[in-house]
């Protein structure tokens, strides 16, 4: 027989050298390097997670090679329900827009310059190849959710417009829509990210899936 990992832990447990409370503590360890409430327990939200998932950054490169970077982290103690993480760059001069606020940038620098913003015309990307589930108008913008399989699914929002149909599949780097603000909140232009079970509404942390 081929030695597979599977067979070898099954003869492992058979041998009584892998016990329930070794599998128990492998995975609170998965838990806890993955954003996930750290019970020792593998639901079906744990399982999930295990079926690798490398998520690429959902913005793209800019000339010169900056990058985007989250700037508001998921679920911190301050915004217990922000579901996501959020992405702008470190504004710089020639930047539009050059303005804080509502459709502009967020944050200013000691000189009164913008400290974050996304360029207009920049728009968000796929961060794995998927189905597209859901495309379209919501409060806080045109929105896209794309399944990758394995139980998992990622979200894009407060787009300008969708540029993906429901059923369509997509690979990463692909085009959703254009980036904007979230007219809800009157904040600066940015991509709220998110990443869910497919089978209920269920927000994890995406920072840990993230490829740099």
């Amino acid at each position: 027989m081929t030695l597979t990992a599977a067979n070898y832990n099954t003869a492992q447990i058979a041998a009584g050298s892998l016990r329930p409370d070794h599998i128990v503590e492998l995975v609170r360890h998965w838990q806890s390097t993955h954003g996930l409430p750290v019970d020792g327990m593998a639901g079906p939200r744990t399982l999930a997670t295990i079926r690798s998932l490398s998520l690429a950054c959902p913005l793209p490169v800019l000339p010169g090679g900056r990058r985007a970077t989250i700037t508001s982290e998921f679920r911190p103690a301050d915004r217990p329900n922000h579901n996501g993480v959020d992405f702008f760059y470190p504004w710089q001069p020639g930047d539009q827009p050059a303005f804080v606020g509502d459709k502009g940038c967020a944050g200013k620098t000691a000189s009164g310059a913008p400290k974050w913003g996304v360029p207009y015309g920049t728009h968000a990307l796929a961060a794995a190849s998927g189905v597209v589930t859901l495309a379209g108008h919501s409060p806080t913008g045109y929105r896209v959710w794309i399944d990758h399989g394995g139980g998992l699914r990622t979200g894009y929002f407060h787009l300008l417009d969708c540029l993906v149909l429901i059923g369509q599949s997509v690979a990463v780097g692909a085009n959703l829509g254009l980036v904007g603000d979230n007219p809800a909140d009157h904040d600066g232009r940015h991509l709220h990210f998110e990443l869910s079970s497919t089978e209920k509404y269920d927000p994890m942390d995406p920072a840990p899936f993230m490829v740099v």
